[in-house]
């Protein structure tokens, strides 16, 4: 998807009788004429035909591409989800049981405190625009970044809470009916996936630490008696998939230069081309 900026730069046309025509400061100029008024509606006409077709043909393109790539991003999330359902559906004794985890985890240091938890399931997300901010290049911009985050977080929030007033599961310690998913654990993973698509590719041990990261705040979750193992797994594989999407649908690059529009301009004595930079 494209949006048509500013021009940046524009060539000049004349016609045998109409003086000179031109683009200046984003609008087309023109001589007042009739036949100069004709050349103006042409070359409107035209700059229209070629905008939408070339973002026609960037929507089809997005669109084939989108829908795999986006079941290749989804198989780790998805058996993360699915790993926690198994362990609410299996019964109480087995291993895999979440009763038998946490009796396991809880037993370990039963008056276990902290709430380390409650801050660092939001600091990949801060030291990601925090590098930004600072001059660092990412994926994207400072403001790409924030409108990502932004809907990233809408859309967890959203799927959490709904999944929360419907499934009311009790908590471990006690008759509060809000336990699966994590709300932690999936703000630490959508933080840590974040922070790994913006700049993971400078090294892989920016991924490696946001992760680590997201996964101490899962197990902190536990270890505080506040989440079952299977809220923590659903909560990653939420947070995940959140970012993922949301990565794939965010189109429009704001405040970014995308393009160059080049078409032709028709004239009724004359002719030419203009070159417009779309932002």
């Amino acid at each position: 998807m494209m949006m048509l900026g500013n021009v940046s730069a524009a060539s000049k046309f004349h016609t045998q009788n109409d003086g000179v025509a031109g683009i200046t400061d984003g609008k087309i100029r023109m001589p007042e004429t009739e036949n100069a008024k004709f050349a103006l509606t042409k070359q409107n006409d035209i700059y229209e035909y070629w905008q939408q077709k070339m973002e026609t043909d960037s929507l089809q393109q997005n669109q084939g591409r989108s829908c795999p790539v986006f079941l290749r991003k989804a198989i780790l999330p998805t058996g993360l989800i699915a790993a926690g359902l198994v362990t609410m559906a299996v019964p109480k004794q087995t291993v895999l049981s979440k009763y038998r985890i946490h009796d396991t985890m809880h037993g370990w240091n039963p008056n276990f405190h902290t709430t380390a938890d409650n801050y660092l399931q939001y600091a990949p997300a801060v030291i990601t625009l925090g590098l930004s901010a600072a001059g660092l290049k990412g994926r994207n911009d400072l403001l790409n970044q924030s409108l990502i985050l932004a809907k990233s977080e809408l859309l967890m929030s959203v799927v959490v809470q709904g999944i929360k007033r419907t499934s009311k599961v009790e908590r471990p310690y006690g008759p509060v009916y809000t336990s699966f998913p994590s709300g932690h654990t999936a703000q630490a993973f959508l933080s840590a996936t974040f922070l790994a698509k913006e700049y993971g590719h400078i090294s892989p041990w920016i991924s490696v630490g946001a992760y680590t990261t997201a996964t101490g705040v899962g197990v902190l979750r536990m270890m505080n008696n506040k989440h079952w193992i299977s809220d923590v797994l659903a909560g990653a594989g939420i947070g995940i998939l959140s970012v993922e999407f949301v990565y794939l649908t965010h189109q429009h690059r704001w405040g970014r230069k995308n393009n160059l529009v080049f078409a032709p301009a028709l004239y009724h004595k004359g002719g030419g081309v203009s070159l417009a930079m779309t932002f």
